[in-house]
């Protein structure tokens, strides 16, 4: 079993996600682990030449000349990594309430019909995905509204996208280790948490 690691840490060494991710990679050290450093990985972004054979591609099933298929070259190769695993792991902190524009570029880069995601399909079945974040403050990972703290973008873009693309479970856990009054306290409860999703994942 496969677990693909995608990681965005943008302050290196001392990244409080990194901590985190710290904390489940040495809890799946035997398994086959691929991980991918956003930093220094292409992340293509759509421009009009694109999204166009993108389009004619995957919604209107019509055959791209080798001009247009290089356009989306990227955009394939990290599916085709994306779907060699049977895990797939997000780690990043949290920018202003949400995913990085970064890791939200890779999202928006794999999301693709009939690749990752269709209408009357779940075309992700038989794959679970974790995101794993560090944020300033604390936010509930199961309620999102206009009410603060209640502002956790990335569970609620987490859920809805991944939901959407059909993987069989979804999870977020995510944290504060910015204070350092109860940094070890948080540090101790999402690793309880990481520790629930490793043992009913890796059996």
């Amino acid at each position: 079993m496969k677990t693909l690691i995608i990681k965005y840490l943008p302050t290196g060494e001392s990244s409080n996600t990194k901590r985190v991710l710290d904390v489940f990679l040495s809890k799946i050290e035997k398994s086959s682990i691929e991980i991918v450093d956003l930093l220094k990985t292409e992340v293509p972004i759509f421009n009009e030449q694109s999204i166009n054979a993108y389009y004619k591609r995957n919604y209107h099933g019509k055959s791209l000349n080798s001009e247009e298929a290089k356009l989306l070259e990227q955009n394939d190769s990290l599916i085709k990594q994306l779907k060699s695993a049977s895990i797939i792991v997000l780690a990043c902190p949290m920018h202003n309430f949400g995913f990085p524009a970064l890791m939200k570029a890779y999202i928006d880069a794999t999301t693709f019909h009939n690749e990752t995601f269709a209408y009357d399909k779940k075309m992700m079945s038989g794959k679970k995905i974790l995101t794993i974040f560090s944020s300033g403050g604390e936010y509930p990972n199961d309620i999102f509204n206009l009410n603060y703290p209640n502002w956790n973008s990335i569970a609620l873009t987490a859920h809805a996208t991944f939901n959407f693309m059909g993987f069989d479970e979804v999870k977020t856990v995510g944290t504060s280790l910015r204070n350092e009054n109860n940094a070890s306290q948080n540090l101790t409860i999402i690793s309880n948490e990481i520790d629930n999703v490793v043992n009913n994942w890796y059996k």
